[in-house]
């Protein structure tokens, strides 16, 4: 008798996770949300593009996009290779991208400096993505 109970509670508490998740992916389709799809998370070559992404919120569920990769370093060429992976992605990526990084100023152009890597957007501002290490130039820093 015990375990007949417990059976159908399991079944409710499936039925319940599944409409849960039906209206979550009805909810992704419309037109407010910019959440990235679950099965396609975002991958940033810098880590102030992580920052500039965090800080959007998606007006329908309220949630960023914590959960794309916190770049430690990445190469140029894996930079540009994203760059074209990025295109072949859902609508819903692409839509979810554009809110954080609009069309009118991104992509950035990347300049190689002596103090580091800049990103130019298409307005002309210069945002400072990765500073040259210190020992670069003879010196090296010692953190705490």
């Amino acid at each position: 008798m015990n375990s007949k109970r417990e059976k159908q509670w399991r079944r409710i508490e499936k039925l319940e996770r599944e409409k849960k998740e039906a209206a979550l992916n009805r909810s992704l389709q419309s037109e407010e949300c910019i959440c990235f799809p679950k099965e396609e998370q975002p991958f940033f070559g810098f880590d102030i593009e992580w920052e500039t992404a965090k800080r959007v919120e998606c007006p329908l569920h309220g949630c960023s996009c914590s959960r794309g990769a916190r770049p430690i370093y990445t190469a140029k060429w894996r930079r540009k290779m994203e760059e074209r992976r990025r295109e072949t992605f859902s609508p819903q990526f692409q839509k979810a991208w554009a809110a954080r990084f609009p069309s009118a100023l991104w992509p950035a152009e990347e300049e190689e400096t002596e103090g580091g890597i800049y990103l130019r957007l298409k307005d002309g501002t210069r945002i400072l993505a990765r500073e040259s290490p210190s020992f670069a130039a003879g010196q090296l820093t010692v953190l705490p």
